[in-house]
């Protein structure tokens, strides 16, 4: 059984696209989108380089996500394309699976259109609706001003810093701690 249930979103630019929950159906999509969105995003943890899973591991990752009530993938498709992705990962221990992860991203031509905000609040949607799921995190480098600006918007919360704690070939960057309680 679905986890969310697909809808259709409004762009601010008046296009329409669907927001709906990733199966091991979408790996390849998924991975073809992978492999752009890490080439075009420098506040991405992975690098392309780093990036390796084959199409069947991504399907296999998909419906391992899809079986677990905690656990929950969400893309944005525009005309059959993934344009935007979010993953949620809830702890593996009974002291720490109240709360969970996140990891989003938004293809560049699609950026500031609702398709970050869409996906975001489907998350908190379900999230809300999880009776183990009490807390969701995330981390987010401290330069990125547009995810920070949404996830305040969205009720998150800075909860600390992690001071040089990513290296890049430009030197090093902060990552803020944000959480929002559901």
């Amino acid at each position: 059984m679905a986890k969310i249930l697909p809808k259709k979103v409004n762009m601010r630019n008046g296009d329409q696209f669907i927001l709906k929950e990733a199966t091991a159906e979408d790996a390849e999509a998924v991975l073809e989108y992978m492999k752009e969105i890490l080439d075009d995003s420098p506040y991405l943890m992975t690098t392309p380089e780093e990036f390796t899973q084959t199409a069947s591991q991504q399907q296999e990752w998909l419906a391992q996500m899809a079986e677990d009530p905690n656990k929950l993938v969400i893309v944005a498709e525009l005309n059959g394309m993934i344009i935007g992705f979010l993953d949620f990962h809830n702890g593996n221990r009974i002291r720490n699976r109240h709360q969970g992860a996140f990891g989003m991203s938004v293809k560049r031509e699609y950026r500031n259109m609702g398709v970050g905000n869409a996906l975001l609040y489907a998350l908190l949607e379900w999230a809300e609706g999880n009776p183990e799921i009490e807390k969701v995190t995330l981390e987010v480098f401290s330069d990125n001003a547009n995810a920070i600006a949404l996830y305040k918007k969205l009720g998150f919360e800075m909860e600390g810093i992690k001071r040089k704690a990513i290296k890049t070939d430009t030197g090093y960057h902060n990552l803020y701690l944000m959480a929002k309680f559901v």
